[in-house]
Formats: structure tokens, sequence, C-alpha cells
């Protein structure tokens, strides 16, 4: 079985960090796995492990028919085309209409679409290309029904995000101090909400200080928290790193995480939070706060009165300790790399199986 995870760059972002985990997983189980990007290099293509090939296509105008020709050719090689994100099955579908490529391969499209809450409608093209595919796989329960609901194709298939461990060792570990160090991840678009947590920052004590790490993807939202915070006159509350390529060996230098994004399908970073055992405080939304505040209802808020949050954070911070341990265990019940890499494997089996009929 041969596979390929396609996208279009690896730039930092949660479809990005997903692809990069399982592709290490695979490689690491034995399968013969590569990557094709349709543009050129990006941030996260170092975290790929060093013996996995990757291929660029280096894609420049997506009406030149020789790129597309390139990239039938180096899809042509594998039984399992697994691609990644609705821009990037809108290109690749463009393929679709050569029947030799499916007659050889099977093909997954990965929906990572975070908004599906907000935003139900599909572009007729993307209906189109999903239904050509072998199977469609959702990253959470509402994506899945939503495919079912519109009947996107016969084959749909839940396979929930995880986050792999990082490893730092024990003199790595933060020391404490009087200072609260309170991180938040997220590129910096409005759906993450920033404005909200610089409210936070600026009711919060002089004790704490606040990471953000994203990248600036909506230049003008980006200026726009800029100039807040300077309204706000908290520049001495905050630091905004914007170029960190691998957010998990930086979170244990952290006491508390932080999630106001309104509308997520994980999120992601929440996952990110639980495998370094950082406790943390988030909004109400994704179906990983659905799975969490079962068990940590402390963690998850319902509302966006700053008070609230303060007074989580402070409830945190004063049961830290007794936290850690129970986080990891609820980590490792539900977002275990093995149950994730078996689930992932069985689905390629099924389908390639029933190809072979």
């Amino acid at each position: 079985m041969k596979i390929v995870q396609v996208i279009d760059r690896l730039e930092v972002g949660g479809a990005e960090r997903v692809l990069v985990d399982l592709t290490n997983l695979l490689h690491e189980s034995q399968h013969d796995v590569s990557v094709i990007c349709l543009l050129q290099e990006g941030q996260l293509d170092a975290q790929l492990d060093s013996e996995i090939p990757i291929t660029y296509i280096h894609r420049k105008n997506k009406f030149n028919p020789i790129y597309l020709f390139k990239l039938y050719k180096e899809l042509s090689k594998y039984d399992v085309i697994h691609i990644h994100l609705r821009q990037v099955l809108r290109y690749v579908s463009l393929l679709f209409y050569l029947p030799r490529l499916h007659k050889k391969s099977v093909v997954f499209f990965h929906d990572h679409f975070g908004k599906i809450s907000e935003n139900k409608s599909i572009n007729k093209s993307i209906k189109v290309a999903i239904k050509k595919c072998s199977a469609y796989i959702g990253v959470s329960e509402e994506l899945v029904l939503w495919a079912r609901e519109n009947s996107l194709n016969t084959n749909i298939y839940k396979l929930a995000n995880i986050i792999r461990k990082s490893e730092i060792s024990i003199k790595d570990k933060r020391t404490y101090n009087n200072k609260v160090e309170i991180v938040s991840v997220g590129n910096f678009r409005p759906q993450k909400n920033y404005e909200y947590l610089l409210d936070v920052i600026k009711s919060s004590p002089d004790n704490y200080h606040f990471t953000i790490y994203g990248q600036p993807v909506d230049k003008s939202y980006f200026e726009k928290i800029k100039a807040q915070i300077e309204n706000f006159n908290i520049a001495n509350k905050i630091t905004v790193i914007t170029d960190c390529k691998d957010i998990k060996n930086e979170l244990h230098k952290y006491d508390i995480g932080m999630h106001t994004a309104k509308s997520e399908t994980g999120p992601l970073v929440a996952i990110e939070y639980l495998s370094e055992n950082l406790p943390f405080v988030a909004y109400n939304t994704g179906e990983v706060a659905d799975k969490v505040k079962l068990e940590f209802q402390e963690f998850i808020q319902n509302d966006f009165e700053v008070n609230n949050w303060l007074k989580h954070i402070d409830v945190l911070l004063k049961s830290k300790n007794e936290l850690e341990a129970k986080i990891e265990l609820f980590y490792n019940q539900n977002f275990s790399e093995e149950t994730y890499l078996k689930s992932c494997v069985s689905i390629y089996e099924e389908l390639l199986n029933s190809a072979k009929k």
C-alpha cells in the first residue's frame, strides 16, 4: 500500500499539523508514505521525518496544464491518495475526469473546515469533487453529520484530530515564581476573537503575563489587534510571537492555556494543551470542548464575561498540580496516537479492499 498525503503548502496551521503528525505516524509504523505539496516549501517541512519523500509541484498558475500533468504523473504512483483542505481538493479534482487515476487508486478527502456551525453552504464544484472521491473524512461529528445530510459521498468517516506529545526533559520544565504565564495559540483572523482576549488581559492582575502564538494571516485584523494593545496600554503584559514553527515544544513554559475563538470544529489547540498536561480556559465551541467539559467542566466557558474567565484561571492555578495527572490520563484515553493511526489505516484498507472487488 503506497500512500500519499496531498496539501498546498506546509505552513503553520491546524490541517498542516494534522498532515505532519499523521504522515510521521504512518512512516514510524513502516507504511510507505510520501507527501505532495502543490506549491513550494513551507515552515513545517522540516518536521516531517527526513526519510519521508516530499514532492513540490511549484504550481504558479492554476490553469496551466503543465502543472496538472506533473501532478497526475506523481499521483499515479500511489494506491491511496489522501487530500487535505477544500482548495486542494478543488484543484486535484480536475484530474478526476481521467479514469486511470480512479481505477488505480482510492482517493480520500479529509475535511478540516472549521466554520461548519456558521456556514453549512457548499460550493457546487466542491460537492461534485467530494462525490467523486472514494470517501469523505471529517474531523468532527458535526462535519460528518453535515456530509451525510448533503449526501456528499457513500463512504463517510470521522477521524478526530490528535496531537502528538512532545518529549520535554525534566530540566526544561517551567520553574515557578510569582509571575503567571498564560498562552494562547491561533493564527490572527477574526474567528479567533482576540479582541476579547485583550479585554481579559486589560483586567488581569499585574503578575499575569500573556503570550500569543500566531501568524498574521489576516493582515488588517493583525494590525487592529496591535493597535488595540497600544490603546489599552497593555504592551508590557503581552508578547506576540508570529514565527513559531512548533508550538508543542513551547507549551511547557506556561501555567495556563486560553482559547477565545467563537467557532471551531476541534479546536486542535485544545488537544495541544491536553498533550502537555496544561489546564486551559476555552469558550464552549467544538467537539473537543464537548468531550472535555464532561471531565473538566471548569475548563469550558459558556459566556464572554471577563470576570468569569479570570475567576476560572485563578481556580485552575490553585489546583494545577492535582490536575496534571488527570489531564494526562484523559489525553491518553481519548487522543492516543495508536487509536488514531489504527482508525486511519483501517479506513484505507477497507476502501482498498472494496475497490479490488
